[in-house]
């Protein structure tokens, strides 16, 4: 018989074990990136899917008993490893597993050098909370993560909005994009994708050996799966939104012209990224196999030999030593992809010139002052330049005068190729240059940054929303709300306006969560924003009660300005002339430039397909080169 003591002690002890085992289910779990509070002691949800398994996911306590469902790191095609490296995605069969598939943390992020963020995603990086688990990176990163609301789903199951981040097709993770807000208060279901980036998603040998745009067919791989199984997450099949920032939204504008996408998708927002214009040619890739043959001590010839050497060499090595080149992204790849149908056919210009695209109704947009934050990185402490960006008359005159010859220069001179550089900077300086003559150096910077808003995002959006708006509804906007919350406009000055990205944290919810302590004119704007992206996805209008965004067509080019108040432009708030000008008026300068020297090899320099930013700090005009050799 026991002693009362030791009666004592084990009556003790089972009462501790039972408050520890409370206390672990009770306890919150933040998850990745997030304001939220994992659900208490309740058992986790559960869905099977076919040919997979079954996944475990978590719900997640928003505000007060608001709640969302996630389901992360659902993997949507075989691990692109070893031999499927540099190939298009295996998705027959799709990875399955036994039991019960833990599916409560992000899956790492695709393979790429990290610490490399621009200013822009360093100051989206401050709002964030600085807590969030890393998932790592890894070459096996194809997977989504779903986010579903709470409630009554509709008869027609949720609408689903499929996010492709940014990151110039160089960096980037879903891992940062959290949509419990938006989906908690708009009833929308979002799917982030990650897809495979630089090196190792868009290589190409410039034939069928390795083709390229692995990772635009791993997001055509994400919303095959996503038709395919969406029902099993309450989101309907019938109604998914494709959606995307900078290179996101050139993912989105590429969907709209690929003939493999067709169908997967019923509308599309791209915001701050031109398809158009964004768009390289196994010409262009030349130097670049080169380069990469070289680099890695590689055969050039035959590719079968090269792409036997590329596949053996450790995933670190290989996208460390050729991070060097910034210019991977989506080609043309009808010659290359001689094996598959391929992504792009012919060049976006010209699928949009035939008609032949995939029309859904459309939401394009970008910042009054897109590349403001750019320009901050590429100054420089020299004499002539000042510390608020001014330009003199002459700096003014002389960059783009440099740009032009840069561009004209880089083509390889022959005996039936004559070079005008003087055309385009003439063209360019007519143009952009005040009138009448303004000594007023703010005046210079601030023409100077219209350009470049003009020429690399502006005018490529909205020839896209009018020619789509020839079949179906368009709608454009710009954004020229600059934050109240400190922490979002410290140190970005009063003339750097409202720069790349300044859009995202109203897009995404921020605002709304109490991870920094926003001002009440944020929040508003923030619901404002969540709602018209949600109406479209709903009902392809994105107006509201007090919203009335009228649609963008050729002949009535209807933009809404999105500031304190939200209305559509006046006139004269809107340079239509500028987007003419680089849409109908420079390519024909740069073919006259050219003088037809289409027939000849480019150098190294045709690497000039620059990312973005990169473009800035060398003070280069982003012109690619496909506009010397696919202007029709």
């Amino acid at each position: 018989m026991r002693s009362p003591i030791y009666s004592i002690l084990f009556v003790f002890i089972r009462r501790l074990l039972y408050i520890c085992i409370l206390f672990e289910r009770i306890s919150f779990v933040y998850s990745q990136n997030t304001y939220a509070r994992q659900g208490q002691a309740r058992d986790p949800p559960i869905v099977r899917i076919p040919d997979q398994g079954v996944l475990a996911g978590k719900e997640v306590i928003i505000g007060r008993g608001q709640k969302v469902i996630q389901y992360l790191g659902i993997p949507y095609a075989q691990p692109p490893i070893g031999q499927l490296r540099f190939s298009i995605p295996v998705t027959d069969p799709l990875p399955s597993w036994k039991g019960i598939k833990n599916a409560s943390q992000y899956g790492p992020s695709c393979q790429q050098v990290s610490n490399r963020l621009k200013l822009h995603e360093k100051l989206y990086a401050r709002l964030l909370p600085h807590d969030q688990p890393d998932p790592g990176m890894s070459e096996d990163c194809l997977f989504l993560n779903i986010f579903v609301p709470d409630g009554k789903r509709p008869p027609e199951g949720w609408p689903v909005m499929v996010w492709f981040h940014s990151g110039d097709f160089n960096t980037g993770t879903p891992k940062i994009w959290d949509a419990s807000i938006f989906v908690t208060k708009q009833k929308v279901l979002v799917i982030t994708v990650a897809y495979r980036l630089n090196i190792l998603g868009f290589f190409t040998t410039t034939d069928g050996e390795a083709p390229g745009n692995y990772g635009m067919f791993d997001q055509i791989a994400a919303l095959d799966w996503i038709k395919k199984n969406i029902e099993h997450f309450e989101g309907s099949p019938t109604n998914v939104i494709i959606y995307g920032h900078s290179s996101g939204a050139i993912c989105v504008g590429l969907h709209m012209m690929s003939p493999l996408s067709k169908g997967k998708f019923s509308k599309a927002i791209a915001m701050s990224g031109d398809a158009i214009g964004s768009v390289g040619s196994p010409q262009t890739e030349l130097p670049v196999v080169d380069f990469i043959a070289e680099k890695f001590g590689c055969y050039r010839h035959p590719t079968t030999k090269l792409m036997e050497c590329l596949r053996r060499v450790d995933v670190l090595v290989l996208v460390s030593l050729s991070s060097v080149i910034e210019t991977w992204g989506p080609i043309v790849d009808a010659e290359t992809n001689n094996g598959t149908e391929p992504f792009l056919p012919e060049h976006p210009r010209d699928i949009l010139a035939g008609g032949n695209f995939n029309a859904v109704p459309l939401i394009a947009g970008y910042t009054k002052n897109e590349q403001s934050l750019a320009y901050i990185e590429s100054m420089t402490s020299d004499d002539d330049e000042s510390s608020d960006g001014t330009l003199s008359e002459k700096k003014f005159e002389s960059m783009i005068i440099e740009e032009s010859n840069v561009i004209l220069n880089n083509i390889e001179d022959n005996s039936t190729c004559v070079m005008k550089p003087e055309m385009l900077s003439d063209a360019i300086l007519f143009y952009y240059k005040p009138y009448p003559p303004n000594n007023d150096q703010g005046v210079l910077r601030d023409k100077y940054l219209d350009l470049q808003t003009d020429k690399t995002f502006a005018s490529g959006l909205t020839l896209l929303a009018g020619e789509i708006s020839k079949q179906e509804t368009s709608y454009v906007y710009r954004f020229d709300y600059r934050p109240k919350t400190d922490l979002m406009v410290r140190d970005v000055p009063e003339w750097a306006g409202v720069p790349h990205m300044f859009d995202l944290p109203f897009v995404w919810g921020l605002p709304l969560t109490t991870t920094v302590q926003w001002n009440p004119a944020d929040k508003k704007m923030s619901e404002v924003m969540m709602m018209m992206l949600a109406n479209f996805a709903k009902t392809a209008n994105p107006s509201l009660n007090n919203v009335k965004w009228n649609p963008y067509t050729i002949n009535d080019p209807g933009i809404l300005i999105i500031d304190r108040n939200v209305d559509m432009n006046e006139p004269n708030v809107i340079d239509y002339r500028a987007f003419a000008f680089w849409n109908e008026y420079y390519p024909k300068v740069l073919e006259e430039a050219t003088n037809n020297c289409c027939n000849v090899t480019t150098s190294a320099a045709n690497k000039s397909k620059l990312s973005i930013e990169f473009f800035f700090i060398v003070m280069i005009i982003n012109i690619p080169i496909y506009e010397l050799c696919f202007i029709r």
